[in-house]
């Protein structure tokens, strides 16, 4: 057979164990990222210094810029030596002999009655933040100054010059703790006039000396209104001014509360509290903070509103902007919760990997890595923006951000995974390579050139190279009421500072258990049973990670390490996840009408829903109208209920139900939240057959086909809907293009004047290799173009097929002209991304109804071309076959009650671990294949009556 290399995807054939990296490379390593922070540190101070950036090319001072307008220079730069601001807190850690004259200059030479308008977020996380932080760094430092050189870790030789000691081996740098909190206290004193709006949504900028500025600008964005609570709270614990944790408060609940009914938010508001245009939502940039600060104000002051938030907000992000490959987190329409098109991952947002390791999802923190460490590896940097589906670069530069090293960081802290010290080895080796100049480092302005911007960022110190430095040095970090802020300063509440719950929510927190699962690494076989371990790079899924940013080809692999042995014939495994979260309503199994099922219960009382304060578990004497909330468990056992109605359910916590009717109950999905029943996106299958093989259902073929590649295909708003094939599909006259269903030949028209059909116009079926006489079922091939997407399953359904594959556009060469229908799309994005074809036709329109039994599925036209030339070169039948992406035969979306369900349930196709049996025996209600680990159902004598959704 011949291979095309251009297109196959790369498989592992034989796993590696975890490679390890000696402690004297590691300690190496540490030095050798402290000297490049010294370098740094030491080139502001010498070229740039008071001036707030250092130039790193022409090793000069960047003050403001004149022109007002230019917000990337002047939000930051506040005439406050900012950089020598950002690195207070990193210098006890990587350059403590310079600590000392820093906090010197800085207690008596910044001044924050400067008349400049600066951003009020970058004012917070820069300079608010390494004010409070360097505080609690000297209120923590002995009184006596010989024990403070000693905790410092000082010596004469390397002093600083900035500070004359009072005498040998001594230093008293404590006494400018108050003055440090002074300077925290005015600078937020300043940013208070920002929060004038009575929405409590503050204005983005104001001016430090005078305040907000007339005609000020009322548009801001979510992470910079919401990210202000670690600061703004540790001040006021501070100070006893409650203003600044009551504001940041107001704040960051004025955005929850205009969030979709999905819990989704957009990504800019106006201080008038509405959403503003695009309406988009995602975690990269304008939002990515504000999910990091719900998770760690929970954690920092031992608050459970703002952890209620934060994981309410990240299964809204896990069920709707992360793809259903589990390792993608792009932009969507708050409104259509439809992809953004084009569609881009930004490098801000590799600052997530970070918090799902904090939050306790290692295994979509370890996903979501890999693609960034793969675009990482691929430009050696992080573009800024970056176009996942057409797999290149939207935006260019790299302004030597950190987001990428922090994730690393916090990997290797929960793995100890060697993999993450190479990582941040490659990440080494690429800043002073390409980033370090005489006096500095600079900003990428072009990662594919190297091209150089003269600016260097103060978060390349305060951030970057610390958290390089931390992962090397492999120091672990103290979690009791202590983060890292955005900006990497450590802050923490003490505990005499720490406010008591009230009794109410003492009583609703009983039983609680918050614990983060131990991370496992996979063994041999892809398992987390004990065996031989296997490193990040063993891992099933790390090569399919690598295609994602490197194509379905092989480039790519030559970058992997020479240890590793590789197979140029196979395919990776397309990798599906769990749905994520959903809501189950609890109703008879007799239920067929949806119309049947009770109304929402939206305020149950106790006669319903009532708590057991000995235990903390809830008690539901009775179902009726109750919808639960289910999420996954970030230990991958299966899922939890986390909510009845309003009531939240805490990890520790169970949920009984003793509702006798509960004997002959199951639960079904609660209402979708979309019109279509299609899902929007699907895993396709090709397989191969020999042209000898009469195209038959796999089961019975004597002939064995290949499998040949998985492609993603977007499904269309009209024709067929989607769904699981059911006893029903099978038994039917017709036949269906349905999920789950046999493989069904896939048809590729010839070439017609050396075009390719677009199948705007009849063909015979003779031409296309199909005998007439014959109702055998087959999907047509067309390519994108020519007519409308309803036109072409028009005339596919005349011809007697039951789907089209619809091809995209091919890219278009260098040089060459856009084609004007392709211009037009393109003007209006529509033409790169993996779109939904829609129809200008109402539902009951007659032309609707006649394609309804039809299907349409679109992809991209690299898997059309891979197709075409294996039937023109070889001449072989393709088969098509569609899997399921997005959990779709998870049992929750079976029809209420049906016989399909019941016996989908009870089937060992739902028993993938060996304790799903007895899970089963112990009341575990099961959905998807997954017990529901927190939910019970027991009788009068509290034995467990629910056995696989069938009476005893």
């Amino acid at each position: 057979m011949l291979r095309i290399h251009s297109i196959w995807i790369i498989v592992l054939l034989h796993l590696p164990v975890i490679w390890c990296m000696t402690n004297s490379k590691r300690e190496e390593l540490r030095d050798e990222t402290a000297s490049l922070f010294k370098h740094g540190y030491e080139g502001y101070m010498k070229y740039a210094y008071p001036a707030d950036e250092l130039r790193p090319l022409s090793c000069g001072p960047l003050h403001r810029d004149p022109d007002p307008n230019n917000i990337g220079i002047n939000d930051i730069h506040a005439n406050v030596s900012m950089t020598l601001l950002d690195v207070l807190s990193s210098l006890p850690v990587i350059h403590p002999t310079a600590f000392p004259g820093a906090v010197q200059l800085v207690a008596e030479k910044v001044s924050f009655d400067q008349d400049v308008k600066v951003q009020v977020f970058e004012m917070t996380i820069r300079a608010l933040g390494a004010l409070l932080s360097t505080y609690q760094t000297l209120d923590d430092l002995p009184d006596d100054p010989a024990q403070q050189y000693v905790a410092l870790g000082l010596n004469d030789e390397n002093s600083s010059s900035f500070l004359s000691w009072t005498k040998k081996d001594t230093v008293d740098v404590k006494q400018y703790k108050g003055r440090i909190l002074e300077l925290a206290y005015d600078l937020g004193k300043r940013l208070l006039p920002a929060f004038q709006p009575v929405t409590g949504i503050p204005y983005a900028r104001v001016n430090l000396r005078y305040g907000l500025l007339k005609g000020e600008s009322i548009e801001t964005c979510t992470a910079g209104a919401g990210s202000l609570l670690l600061e703004f709270a540790l001040l006021s614990r501070l100070t006893g001014d409650d203003r600044f944790e009551t504001l940041a408060h107001k704040a960051y609940l004025a955005l929850w509360n205009r969030r979709s009914a999905q819990n989704l938010l957009g990504n800019t508001i106006g201080t008038h509290g509405h959403w503003l245009a695009p309406g988009m939502s995602g975690v990269g940039a304008g939002m990515d903070s504000f999910f990091e600060y719900g998770l760690k104000a929970g954690i920092m002051l031992d608050e459970d509103t703002y952890t209620d938030i934060f994981y309410d907000s990240y299964a809204a992000v896990q069920t709707y902007i992360r793809t259903s490959d589990g390792f993608i987190y792009r932009p969507i329409q708050t409104r259509l919760l439809q992809p953004a098109s084009p569609s881009t991952i930004d490098s801000l947002s590799a600052f997530l990997p970070a918090m799902q390791v904090l939050a306790g999802d290692i295994e979509s923190a370890i996903k979501s890595h890999l693609v960034f460490w793969n675009l990482w590896r691929k430009h050696n940097s992080m573009p800024e923006s970056w176009l996942w589906q057409e797999r290149k670069i939207e935006w260019t530069g790299y302004p030597g951000r950190p987001e990428f090293i922090e994730s690393t960081y916090y990997l290797y802290q929960a793995t100890k995974d060697p993999f993450y010290l190479r990582v941040g080895e490659k990440i080494l080796h690429d800043l002073k390579t390409r980033t370090k100049t005489r006096c500095g480092f600079a900003t990428l302005k072009n990662v594919m050139t190297g091209e150089q911007e003269d600016r260097m960022e103060s978060f390349t110190l305060s951030e970057s190279l610390k958290y390089l430095y931390l992962l090397f040095a492999d120091g672990p970090f103290p979690n009791s009421n202590t983060v890292f802020t955005t900006e990497g300063h450590p802050l923490r509440i003490p505990k005499s500072l720490l406010r008591s719950p009230s009794s109410p929510r003492r009583a609703m927190r009983k039983g609680e258990n918050p614990t983060c699962p131990v991370y496992q690494p996979f063994s041999v076989g892809g398992s987390y049973t004990p065996g031989i371990a296997l490193g990040i790079e063993g891992r099933e899924d790390y090569d399919y990670a690598r295609s994602l940013i490197y194509g379905l080809n092989g480039t790519g692999v030559e970058i992997e390490d020479g240890r590793r042995i590789w197979y140029d014939g196979g395919i990776c495994k397309i990798p599906v996840e769990s749905k994520f979260a959903f809501e189950i309503v609890l109703s008879p199994l007799n239920v067929t009408d949806p119309s049947a099922v009770p109304p929402e219960d939206p305020s149950p009382g106790p006669s319903k829903v009532k708590q057991d304060l000995a235990t903390g578990d809830y008690i539901i004497s009775d179902i009726d109208g109750l919808r639960l909330g289910v999420r996954w468990r970030f230990d991958g056992k299966g899922y939890d209920v986390v909510n009845i109605g309003p009531h939240r359910i805490r990890q520790g916590q169970n949920v009984i139900v003793q509702d006798p009717a509960m004997r002959g109950h199951l639960p079904i999905p609660s209402s979708p939240p979309i019109n279509s029943d299609s899902p929007p996106e699907l895993t396709l299958r090709f397989i191969s057959y020999p042209p000898s093989t009469a195209f038959i259902s796999m089961p019975d073929s004597a002939t064995e086909g290949q499998i040949l590649l998985h492609a993603i295909g977007a499904t269309a708003t009209f024709g067929i809907n989607f769904v699981p094939a059911t006893g029903t599909d099978y038994s039917s006259t017709n036949p269906a293009w349905r999920v789950g269903d046999q493989p069904v030949r896939l048809v590729i028209p010839p070439r017609i004047d050396d075009e390719l059909y677009q199948g705007c116009s009849k063909i015979s079926l003779e031409s296309l290799g199909i005998n007439p006489d014959t109702s055998e079922p087959f999907v047509l091939m067309v390519s994108r173009g020519g007519c409308t997407f309803f036109e072409k399953l028009e005339v596919a359904k005349d011809l007697g097929a039951i789907g089209v594959l619809v091809i995209g556009y091919a890219p278009l060469g260098d040089g060459e002209a856009v084609p004007s229908e392709r211009e037009y799309e393109r003007e209006r994005g529509f033409e790169e991304s993996l779109l939904r074809p829609s129809a200008e036709y109402e539902e009951s329109h007659p032309k609707y109804q006649y394609v309804k039994d039809v299907g349409m599925i679109y992809t991209e036209w690299v898997i059309g071309e891979v197709l075409r030339r294996l039937v023109e070169t070889e001449h072989n039948i393709i088969g098509i076959e569609i899997l399921n992406i997005d959990g779709q035969n998870d049992g929750s979306t079976l029809a209420n009650g049906s016989e399909e369900a019941k016996s989908l349930l009870s089937s060992s196709k739902f028993h993938e671990e060996k304790n799903k049996d007895t899970m089963l025996n112990q009341g575990f209600l099961m959905v998807g294949g997954w017990p529901i680990m927190n939910l019970r159902v027991i009788d009068s004598d509290n034995k467990y009556i629910f056995t696989g959704g069938k009476p005893p």
